[in-house]
């Protein structure tokens, strides 16, 4: 790969290419899958992609179009984090995904040149202070200045299993009623969309999907879903309102003559525990069924502790949403803060230089918080990866000073600057993107 590789937007015209290319990247080929299949998948106002310089090569068709080595896309999508002293706060966040290069031009910086595209792009368009994504391979992104911000935690229960929860919240789960749609219809994807969207303010990491995508977000692809069912969409309700939803699919297995069926549960939301338990409940006594996956859990997820706990539960984590500070002022003021603050805070950023620098951060009583530019000596020093490790009030920016070089100038500074960016609860696993 040489240096006048070109940087381009893509269009729907395009999409021959980029399917060459990202089946080539993922070797994950959908059956049955054309090109214009993937229509729907990429929002080509933020879609972007590298072209290989040169003639065509030994074995390529000469009359074919240029091809590409390198591809990246992006959503626009909102992210719930902490607000003031106990609340939070849905903030504007650039999604980013479809991040392939191709096997002959790995190593070659094609990678450093989209992922510098893609960042420098949302900071010039002013739209959010904050980037993420999922990471397909977790040692990548952290020298973009990203940092894992979440995890994705996974429980597995089986059919029946007990919820103990307080009798109170019990009694008040049997009168939520649930009832089952099936995907994707107009009338159940705008229902989901809706819920979705109503259940994301009260729970932090939670990240939205853009209405542009709403309705193509869950299209169904028979051919490739093979034997499993179309996705399922169970909503629960209060009176005449929706008060949660479970995204879901089973799958039918027989052994013997036996059912062994599973259900997958993609996203369960709710705006109030007992929606949350009454949905779970139903989940969890669905016929010709023996196991239940519930993707996209937290470390404190009431399901957890309901079901009795890691082991009774199966809990199995991973790394969920990576977070990048994009314009480090704006994003430290938008979210709030346990408690009042004042520290000066330097950041390091190579890649984003507008970021590197020192900031005052101030925080009144109520956790909200104004950022400026200073020339005061600092109180603390942190690579922009730290923050955005941090920025969801998960991870603590006291455990960073070993594993990402957190550092403290003014005694006692960090441990201040840390609890006060805590948040009350952990976030949840992100969905999908």
């Amino acid at each position: 790969m040489n240096t006048d590789a070109t940087m381009i937007d893509l269009t729907p015209a395009d999409l021959p290419r980029i399917k060459e290319l990202e089946d080539t990247v993922w070797f994950e080929v959908l059956p049955g899958g054309t090109p214009a299949d993937l229509a729907d998948d990429l929002d080509f106002r933020h879609a972007r992609a590298m072209e290989r310089p040169g003639p065509p090569l030994p074995g390529e068709d000469a009359s074919g179009p240029t091809p590409l080595v390198g591809i990246y896309g992006a959503f626009d999508m909102q992210v719930t984090v902490p607000g003031p002293v106990g609340g939070l706060r849905v903030l504007p966040m650039d999604g980013l995904t479809w991040v392939g290069v191709h096997p002959d031009a790995r190593r070659r910086g094609v990678l450093t040149r989209m992922m510098r595209d893609h960042l420098h792009r949302i900071h010039d368009r002013g739209e959010c202070a904050v980037a993420g994504l999922h990471a397909s391979e977790p040692a990548i992104y952290g020298r973009f200045g990203y940092g894992s911000a979440s995890l994705d935690v996974k429980l597995t229960l089986g059919r029946g299993t007990t919820l103990t929860a307080p009798e109170e919240l019990g009694a008040r789960a049997d009168a939520v009623r649930t009832h089952m749609v099936t995907l994707p219809t107009a009338e159940g994807t705008a229902a989901l969309h809706a819920a979705h969207l109503a259940c994301a303010d009260g729970a932090l990491g939670t990240v939205t999907r853009p209405d542009a995508q709403a309705t193509t977000w869950f299209r169904d692809m028979p051919k490739a879903r093979g034997s499993k069912e179309p996705r399922r969409l169970m909503l629960a309700q209060v009176d005449d309102e929706v008060t949660g939803y479970a995204l879901f699919r089973r799958e039918s297995r027989w052994e013997d003559g036996v059912s062994q069926g599973e259900v997958s549960v993609a996203e369960l939301a709710a705006r109030d525990h007992a929606s949350l338990l009454a949905l779970a409940r139903r989940l969890l006594d669905l016929d010709l069924t023996t196991k239940v996956t519930f993707w996209n859990r937290s470390v404190d997820d009431p399901l957890l502790w309901w079901a009795g706990g890691p082991r009774a539960a199966g809990m199995k984590a991973s790394d969920a949403l990576w977070l990048r500070l994009v314009d480090v002022p704006r994003a430290l003021a938008e979210r709030g803060y346990a408690g009042p603050l004042d520290v000066v805070l330097e950041v390091t950023d190579e890649f984003c230089p507008w970021n590197a620098g020192r900031w005052r951060v101030r925080a009144d009583a109520s956790g909200a918080a104004t950022v400026e530019a200073t020339q005061d000596g600092p109180d603390v020093v942190a690579p922009v990866a730290a923050l955005g490790a941090a920025y969801l009030g998960g991870r603590t920016l006291v455990s960073q000073v070993p594993t990402l070089g957190v550092r403290e100038v003014t005694p006692g500074a960090l441990g201040k600057l840390s609890r006060a960016m805590r948040a009350d609860t952990e976030p949840v696993g992100a969905i999908g993107f």
